[in-house]
């Protein structure tokens, strides 16, 4: 039965309640490390702290009893069964594709590597290509960038461009941006303020002290438009009326503003925006460093996605989409994506590690995942269960496994699980593969 205590929403129970302080949630890109866990009769029955969101991750039912530790074509199998399969189908495939794990921990990106690179596989860990439009503008015009706690501390003026935190990230208001009480910011709320951009006006927007309306596909020109009138250029208003859909002087204010702050921090969603977009954007931020100190964060994904892409840059040299069927790592961009692969109809089989991991793919990809081999290492209830080859059930980072995540601006955290593991978890899978692969008998 859920109930509420202390406006904490909560599962009762008559057993002895045990608490874990500081358990880290992934189930938005805030990562907030504050969260008190109540565990009663083995389950989570309250999450201090936690937003409705992280509320719903926490409390969502997770049984494990009577789940199988296996299945091969939909049917329980012991390990050694699953894992010998497995190996086979590895030996076998020409052209085997990795995806997922941007809600796994870092160490199992690490392992996921590793076989990778043994059974010369393709490993996409950004499926949506999020991570690929940003890393793109940086490797063109750099990027101006801080941690959160830098921001909380100092920032005055807060922008979000095309993002709606109070909805998508609960807390990010009251821990990193808007609310609290920084050392350079005493005030909190008062002593900032916080700009929003976006196409029609948010929950987000109504927290603030300023909302500029910019439809989503005049954000380029925009952009381009504020970084002239920061460069002195006389623009014609006629002109960039036609291409903004804004007045010249309310963009002339918004940058007297931005140009004035002590120090501000530019935050963007980790969805949607392409690369020419994101570029626009950073070299704003770039160019407004000539008269004051900007930064600019992502929001982040869910999960682990930023310590997905820093594991495979530390072991390959590139941030993801690395190809190893030459027997060393290269990256081209839209060509050694799952996504291409699949479209293309080369992936031969597809190893398929964590939560929600193929929802990135577009239809025809996904579809033409259904026609070849899957070997599928997540939780119980993931996506593509049903369908796998062989698939493998595992603890739920955060929950009933640790290891570490990366928050979107690079700082590490680790999962203090409050749960002990009651399966293995995907890179203890990964490794047994790796272990059976190597000794010779998955050949």
């Amino acid at each position: 039965m859920v109930g509420e205590i202390g406006g904490m929403s909560s599962v009762s129970s008559a057993g002895p309640v045990d608490e874990v302080e500081h358990a880290t949630c992934i189930a938005c890109g805030c990562l907030c490390d504050d969260i008190v866990v109540a565990v009663a009769d083995g389950q989570i029955v309250r999450a201090g702290n936690a937003c409705p969101v992280g509320e719903r991750w926490f409390l969502s039912e997770r049984s494990r009893s009577g789940v199988p530790d296996a299945w091969l074509e939909g049917q329980p199998v012991t390990r050694d069964e699953a894992i010998a399969r497995a190996c086979l189908l590895l030996g076998e495939a020409r052209a085997p594709v990795f995806l997922g794990l941007s809600r796994c921990t870092t160490e199992t990106t690490a392992a996921a590597l590793a076989l990778a690179d043994h059974v010369r596989a393709t490993i996409d860990t950004d499926v949506g290509g999020a991570a690929t439009a940003r890393l793109q503008a940086f490797q063109r015009v750099g990027r101006v960038s801080a941690t959160l706690g830098e921001v909380k501390n100092r920032a005055d003026v807060v922008v979000f461009w095309g993002c709606d935190p109070v909805k998508t990230h609960p807390r990010h208001f009251e821990r990193y941006s808007a609310e609290p009480r920084g050392r350079f910011v005493p005030e909190g709320r008062e002593g900032r303020t916080v700009i929003v951009v976006d196409a029609e006006r948010t929950a987000s927007a109504e927290c603030a002290d300023l909302f500029v309306p910019v439809a989503t596909e005049r954000g380029f020109e925009t952009l381009w438009t504020l970084r002239a009138l920061l460069r002195g250029v006389v623009l014609d208003g006629s002109r960039v009326a036609r291409a903004t859909g804004l007045e010249l002087n309310a963009l002339a204010a918004l940058v007297g503003r931005l140009k004035h702050a002590r120090y501000g921090a530019w935050f963007y969603g980790s969805q949607g925006a392409d690369s020419s977009l994101i570029e626009a954007m950073f070299a704003l931020v770039r160019d407004l460093n000539a008269s004051t100190r900007f930064v600019a964060v992502s929001l982040g994904g869910a999960g682990n996605p930023v310590g997905a892409e820093s594991a495979t840059a530390w072991q390959t040299g590139f941030a993801g989409r690395v190809d190893f069927q030459l027997g060393y790592p290269r990256s081209w961009p839209g060509e050694t994506s799952a996504e291409s692969l699949l479209l293309r109809g080369e992936a031969d089989l597809a190893v398929v590690v964590g939560e929600e991991a193929a929802s990135g793919l577009s239809r025809q990809a996904r579809a033409n995942l259904g026609q070849i081999p899957v070997i599928r290492i997540a939780p119980p209830g993931s996506e593509l269960g049903d369908g796998a080859t062989v698939a493998f059930a595992t603890a739920t980072e955060g929950i009933d496994a640790g290891g570490t995540v990366a928050r979107a601006d690079g700082v590490l955290l680790p999962l203090r699980p409050a749960l002990p593991p009651r399966l293995p978890t995907d890179r203890e899978w990964l490794a047994a593969l790796l272990d059976h692969f190597a000794g010779g008998n998955g050949a």
